[in-house]
């Protein structure tokens, strides 16, 4: 019966990372005659304009590329796209540049004599693509497929798609297809700047963008207060958030078309992160592209935008802003958990007590001692540290062997293999971890036993050891997550697997049955590996240190919990 419970969780931990990473959640690329959004018409525009380089440094071509999406816009019914031309509006390089912004507004059909001015949703994305980097050859210019033929094709397709059902529109849409984003954000500056009847009862913002060229579409980011934005993100098909990153990326000196607007107007901010060697240079191609990344965009954002078109509820180009800020993150397979910031505050009460009531049960009943758990705890602390470091170091060292820059917590482009090097990283940890856990919890067994009668001794030291490591650990997820909460209000990574872990012990004790314990553990991982994966990618390399710790953290919880759940003893 153990070797079968050994199978059993060995086939639930590797389905898991399946789901996990979206191999059987995404949804697959609509063919080109879908009455729904299709990555494979998408496709065809990002072809069109990813021919060559449409850069600030490039004017020929890109204004090829204006053309092609006026042309494209013009073809709709009801749909005339107006160029705002700002002439030397920068210098690039000793050189003055103009810009062409692309923009179009599509009124409602129904009429509310009570709210005659309807509100729109602004579309934007920019057209551009990355120009030659300083001392970097003419061959590594991108081409533009992803970054951002992604969002300006995912835009068109989107507006094709809502103008079937226009009659049905109690608000309008705007769409504004930005020049110059990539230096400077100048498009989206000078409209602000320029073109105040662009913004006009602009209600939504939704950006489109890309930073790599495949993995899901992420909702990265919205605006100040909110919980009306992310209630409305609720409509969207496969969602795929964490307002953490949300709180991550006001620390960090990245932007997009949203950054400027972002204070002023609710919205939603959508880009793939995977993979930065494909981000702002020649792999940025066509032959690149992912039609499953293409797809999740539509996924989300149709039924968002067909919501918002037609619910009179937001007639109101005010009804989105907000005070409050809401707590929202995805789990695969189980979808959008999101939690207002007083219910978010109940939740993380009713996990902290839930804990305690567990660890105060096993203390009373033997299982444990509190003293050796908060010993235990300081040592798995350490342990995190130390592979945090370890972690930094590897990706340090990597950086000086490829001659490139290091970046401490952010991207790291032009290491070969960096993919590699952290699933290398990632499995060596587990292995000497593993190793260790088995060497301790022998050590446990073989103390008890020496100077027990009993034969049972053994096994029931392998148990105690279990239990110290798993309280050890949920003690230190307990103080993260509570100094998480305190400095950004947010700690989900700590807390989720705090309430699963707590519940499925709780549980275990009531109705007997171990197998609420696998199901703890395929929760806790499908949040871990999917949120690991974000956090890997988006800051690649250079985040090793911190991956290698989350990662610890989650490991240090899942072994005791597989090993109590394959355990030979019917009630422990």
């Amino acid at each position: 019966m153990r070797r079968f419970r050994y199978i059993i969780a060995a086939v639930a931990i590797v389905a898991t990372a399946f789901v996990a990473y979206g191999l059987f959640t995404l949804p697959k690329p609509a063919p080109a005659d879908s009455d729904s959004f299709s990555a494979e018409r998408a496709a065809v525009d990002i072809k069109a304009i990813s021919q060559k380089p449409h850069s600030i440094e490039h004017p020929e071509n890109r204004e090829v590329v204006h053309q092609y999406w006026i042309d494209r816009l013009s073809a709709m019914e009801g749909v005339s796209p107006v160029t705002y031309r700002y002439d030397s509006v920068a210098v690039f390089r000793e050189v003055p540049y103009d810009i062409e912004n692309i923009y179009c507004k599509i009124d409602p059909i129904i009429e509310d004599p009570d709210n005659p001015a309807p509100a729109y949703v602004l579309l934007i994305a920019h057209t551009d693509s990355r120009y030659t980097m300083e001392g970097m050859r003419d061959s590594l210019c991108s081409l533009g497929a992803a970054d951002d033929g992604y969002g300006c094709a995912v835009t068109v397709e989107n507006i094709a798609l809502a103008l079937k059902y226009r009659g049905e529109w109690r608000q309008g849409v705007k769409l504004l297809l930005t020049d110059s984003e990539e230096y400077g954000l100048n498009g989206i500056k000078t409209a602000l700047d320029k073109a105040p009847e662009i913004f006009e009862n602009v209600g939504l913002v939704i950006n489109i963008d890309a930073r790599g060229v495949k993995g899901p579409a992420l909702l990265f980011e919205t605006g100040r207060g909110n919980s009306k934005v992310m209630d409305l993100y609720e409509f969207a098909n496969y969602p795929y958030t964490y307002t953490f990153t949300t709180v991550i990326y006001r620390m960090m000196p990245n932007f997009t078309d949203y950054t400027p607007l972002k204070e002023t107007y609710p919205g939603m901010n959508f880009s793939t992160v995977d993979d930065i060697n494909h981000y702002h240079n020649e792999k940025d191609n066509f032959n690149n592209i992912s039609l499953y990344s293409i797809q999740h965009y539509g996924a989300q954002i149709e039924p968002v935008l067909s919501e918002y078109l037609t619910n009179h509820e937001y007639r109101d180009a005010n009804c989105f802003k907000s005070e409050s800020d809401n707590v929202a993150f995805t789990i695969p397979l189980i979808g959008l958990l999101n939690f207002s910031k007083g219910g978010y505050a109940l939740v993380n009460a009713i996990v902290l007590a839930l804990f305690c009531l567990v660890f105060c049960f096993s203390v009373m009943t033997g299982r444990i001692k509190a003293g050796k758990v908060f010993i235990e705890a300081l040592k798995l602390l350490g342990y995190s540290i130390l592979a945090f470091g370890c972690g930094t170091l590897i990706a340090f060292v990597f950086s000086k062997i490829e001659g490139v820059k290091f970046n401490f917590m952010g991207g790291i482009v032009g290491i070969q293999y960096d993919e590699w090097i952290m699933i290398c990283s990632v499995s060596l940890m587990l292995l000497i971890y593993l190793l260790f856990y088995r060497k301790n919890r022998k050590r446990s067994s073989d103390a008890i036993s020496s100077s027990a009668i009993r034969k049972s001794a053994s096994a029931s030291g392998a148990t105690k050891y279990s239990f110290k490591v798993l309280y050890g650990i949920l003690i230190v997820d307990v103080v993260l997550a509570a100094a998480s909460y305190i400095f950004c209000g947010e700690n989900f990574l700590f807390m989720v697997p705090v309430a699963v872990a707590a519940a499925s012990l709780l549980l275990w004790r009531i109705i007997r049955w171990r197998g609420v314990i696998i199901i703890g553990v395929v929760t806790i991982l499908l949040l871990s590996f999917s949120f690991c994966y974000v956090l890997s990618v988006a800051l690649s390399l250079g985040a090793l240190g911190v991956t290698l710790m989350m990662t610890f953290l989650y490991l240090a919880l899942i072994v005791p919990m597989v090993d109590l759940y394959c355990r030979k003893e019917k009630i422990i």
